[in-house]
């Protein structure tokens, strides 16, 4: 893993500006006009509903998506022209590789992606995730595989973490201690980290900054978090996700109808006559 060493200070940890981004060009954009600019040691949640761009954005962010204009930079290098050291990726893809599923005991696994270059924080990350060294990657639940993945990926001294969904298999323990590793990350090194989830628990202290995807842009910007105008008792990460759902959920519906979409059943009795006219099952 190549680290950038010391980045001048001066640079925006993370500078994405007006980011539009298509599966196909010519057809409708999954990204429009997406901004996300966040400054060392922030701690971003992405926050949105199924389908609303946070996994392609990050996957943008770490390099792997082409983008047609140069429009992300991470601490001032292009993120796929000139991607920077000391960025990491971790999404939900990695549990599927074959490669994580073989008969491969875990201390092996990790020194193979240089765990012993970084012993002192694998160690510490091996107690953190509650990870057996004597484990064989194919005899291992989803979520002590999740942990393996953890402690390869955050046991070198990364910039910059883009994190998708990657939590949603631990257990509540180990997920309370890896938060408050993050916390101390970005807190003592400046790390910086973008972090999209679904799960609430636990997180009131980690935030200090908040992103909201809605149908592939980000109409609010960037919110800090906790707001000063709001008062303790009233900052709620859940709620503010829930009210911020059921709108994304009344906006994609109305955008459904217009292109004559319907999610749900189907309401229109001709729809069960021509299928029983064509699949007549009386004989």
């Amino acid at each position: 893993m190549t680290i950038n060493q010391n980045p001048p200070d001066d640079l925006l940890a993370l500078d994405c500006q007006n980011l539009t981004y298509s599966w196909v060009e010519g057809t409708e954009p999954v990204l429009s006009d997406v901004n996300l600019d966040l400054v060392k040691g922030d701690r971003c949640l992405l926050l949105g509903a199924n389908g609303a761009g946070k996994s392609t954005l990050l996957r943008i962010l770490a390099g792997k998506r082409l983008t047609k204009t140069r429009s992300c930079k991470i601490l001032g290098q292009d993120v796929f022209m000139n991607p920077p050291g000391g960025v990491v990726y971790l999404g939900t893809e990695w549990s599927t590789n074959p490669v994580v599923r073989s008969d491969i005991v875990v201390s092996h696994f990790l020194d193979s992606v240089g765990g012993y270059r970084h012993k002192v924080r694998r160690d510490r990350l091996l107690q953190i995730l509650d990870v057996d060294l004597d484990w064989h990657m194919h005899q291992i639940s989803d979520g002590e595989r999740r942990r393996v993945q953890l402690c390869m990926g955050l046991m070198g001294e990364w910039d910059v973490l883009l994190l998708d969904e990657v939590t949603v298999d631990l257990d509540v323990l180990v997920r309370a201690d890896l938060i408050d590793f993050l916390i101390s990350e970005s807190e003592n090194r400046g790390a910086t980290i973008v972090y999209a989830t679904h799960i609430f628990d636990g997180l009131r202290k980690f935030p200090t900054k908040i992103c909201h995807m809605q149908l592939g842009s980000t109409p609010r910007g960037i919110i800090t978090w906790p707001p000063a105008d709001v008062p303790a008792s009233e900052q709620d990460l859940f709620s503010l996700a829930l009210g911020w759902l059921r709108e994304d959920r009344e906006l994609r519906r109305v955008k459904e109808k217009e292109k004559g979409r319907i999610r749900g059943p189907k309401t229109d009795t001709r729809d069960a006559k021509t299928f029983f006219e064509k699949y007549d099952y009386s004989h």
